[in-house]
């Protein structure tokens, strides 16, 4: 503990006591090594603050506790332990200012007790449901694939041995399933659950024990949502799963609870008749006094709901996740550039993937591509797409055809039609050639992004052409090389492999990551309508990066700027049509 410290704690609050050994023993579990008794008044009330350091002060902060008074779930901004929730999640400190640190814990617990007065205090339990509401004993986790900002309705349920899954439909789920788990070859046996959206989510003091306290929540923040629930009453053999979706102005917030059956108390579990059923013959039980017997003083167990729909996964519920999820990409090439893409497109939300390339994983690949050792002599294509439907398996539709783009729009060019964006990364005059002028003499060819770096990664480009303006082919030469480039070289920049006639590219997946990103930006803005065909994005490393391999930039690259790029960047150029294109200079 810093020296001073108590002596400064003392002659600051008047009043002030040290905390007894019994005191500091409650709190023993985080190890304490000092605290403070501090009186604190509000309107005529009076509060003592326990103000405790642990072991890592200053490099922890104090907690500021007031166990008679203040306890979690009675009040907001209190933790499970009974510390006031003093300041936000990650918050930075000052370890250097220890006697600050103190003053500010205890400034701030002094404004949550006076902001406690007033009613609207409590309105925080709803901001922060996530916070407060937690399972029971016998509750699980549920994994909620369901779909944010919906109506009231019926939803499908799988039940694992450890965790509850619930999704729109039993198509959603079990291709969510069949993806996440693919070595499961077995049925899965679906079951329904009932979701309710609430006007709100629900205060501590309605967190439901039984049946009926569901009920008396529901009539004020769902009342039409009843019927729902009474339907399903009806047809509940024994237990049933109810999950619920609470309204905030952040956004919703997700949890569930299972509806026990009624038992009758005081009899062995094996020998206790159906309380629900008791007094009909099966089937015959009047519905209104069903849901009086599920909806009484049986037992409720809350459940843990963990979000993992794609509008929470790609980016917490942002506006443009929905956009993207329905937008389709077909990607030509999953070496290198074309596997980074790929991946990041997934992570940003798009829906719909198609991989096209022929070629077999090899060692040398490895270092600088998605996958890795394990999926060596497989084809790419392939083990990029089992891969992108595992990690996720929420994603629209993976696909991957491991031949050519050639021979496979020779066989089903639908699957190039049916696309709302075609990105290729093959690198290749020949492949690419072919298939700009596929895209130009095709009526409806989708758009199409050609993306590749420069000798390095030290810089990268990424053109969007469509069937009408300029064509890939504008910015080429007959051969397929760039007219205009961002850097030059004095020396070759492939290096020879001990095979007759084979080089390659010598780049890490440090500076081809600048590429994949400017490629995959260019891809999210395109399906988004924020860029136009026509559009050349670039990307640069720095003028030392650029250096240390040998090149510099180009006179025509620095004639577009007023200074000399030094630091790297992107900026985006009009791709313009040639009068003499031998694609389009008719056009």
């Amino acid at each position: 503990m810093p020296t001073g410290l108590s002596s400064w704690v003392h002659a600051q609050f008047p009043n002030v006591r040290d905390l007894t050994p019994g005191e500091l023993s409650r709190y023993e579990a985080k190890d304490p090594i000092r605290g403070w008794l501090v009186p604190f008044e509000h309107q005529d009330d009076r509060f003592d603050l326990q103000v405790v350091i642990f072991r890592d002060f200053p490099w922890t902060k104090p907690r500021v506790y007031c166990p008679e008074k203040y306890q979690f779930i009675q009040f907001p901004h209190i933790e499970k332990d009974g510390a006031f929730c003093l300041y936000p999640p990650g918050a930075e400190h000052n370890p250097l200012n220890p006697k600050g640190l103190i003053w500010d814990a205890i400034k701030e617990a002094a404004r949550l007790i006076i902001a406690s007065y007033d009613e609207a205090f409590l309105s925080d339990f709803v901001d922060e449901f996530d916070s407060y509401w937690s399972k029971t004993e016998g509750g699980t986790n549920i994994i909620s694939l369901l779909s944010p900002d919906g109506a009231s309705r019926r939803v499908s349920l799988w039940s694992s041995i450890a965790d509850y899954y619930l999704a729109d439909d039993d198509t959603a789920l079990e291709s969510w399933l069949r993806n996440r788990f693919p070595g499961n070859k077995k049925d899965y046996n679906f079951t329904t659950a009932t979701h309710i959206v609430l006007n709100r989510p629900i205060l501590p003091s309605e967190y439901p024990r039984s049946g009926a306290a569901i009920l008396r929540f529901l009539r004020e923040l769902a009342p039409e949502s009843i019927e729902l629930l009474a339907d399903a009453a009806v047809n509940a053999d024994d237990k049933f799963t109810v999950s619920f979706e609470g309204r905030t102005v952040d956004g919703p917030v997700f949890f569930a609870v299972e509806v026990m059956p009624p038992i009758k108390q005081g009899m062995k579990a094996g020998r206790r008749p159906d309380m629900v059923q008791k007094g009909f013959r099966p089937g015959k039980v009047p519905n209104q006094l069903r849901m009086q017997r599920l909806f009484g003083g049986n037992k409720v167990e809350r459940h843990e709901t963990m979000r993992a729909d794609p509008s929470w996964i790609h980016g917490r519920d942002t506006h443009k996740v929905a956009p993207l999820f329905h937008k389709r990409v077909l990607i030509v090439g999953a070496g290198s550039l074309g596997s980074e893409v790929a991946m990041l497109l997934a992570k940003t939300g798009v829906g719909s993937i198609t991989m096209v390339d022929p070629e077999l994983l090899d060692y040398p690949n490895v270092g600088r591509h998605v996958l890795g050792v394990t999926q060596v002599r497989t084809f790419k294509a392939k083990s990029l797409a089992e891969k992108l439907a595992s990690d996720f398996p929420h994603m629209r539709s993976i696909k991957y055809f491991a031949e050519g783009w050639q021979s496979l729009y020779g066989k089903r060019p639908e699957v190039f039609h049916n696309t709302d964006l075609i990105v290729s990364t093959v690198g290749s005059w020949v492949a690419e050639g072919r298939l700009n002028q596929e895209a130009r003499t095709e009526a409806d060819f989708p758009p199409v992004i050609y993306g590749w770096a420069e000798p390095f990664s030290v810089a990268g480009h990424a053109v969007l052409v469509s069937s009408e303006g300029p064509c890939f082919a504008c910015g080429m030469d007959h051969f397929g090389k760039t007219l205009q480039t961002v850097c030059e070289w004095d020396t070759e920049t492939t290096r020879k492999q001990p095979h007759c006639g084979a080089s390659f590219q010598p780049y890490g997946p440090v500076s081809l990551s600048g590429v994949a990103a400017l490629v995959a930006k260019t891809t999210t803005k395109a399906l988004l309508g924020e860029v136009h065909p026509g559009t050349e994005a670039v990307y640069w490393a720095s003028k030392e990066e650029i250096a240390q391999q040998g090149g510099r930039f180009t006179p025509d690259f620095l004639n577009c700027f007023p200074d000399v790029p030094e630091f790297g960047g992107t900026r985006q150029f009009e791709w313009r049509q040639k009068g003499d294109c031998a694609f389009c200079g008719e056009a």
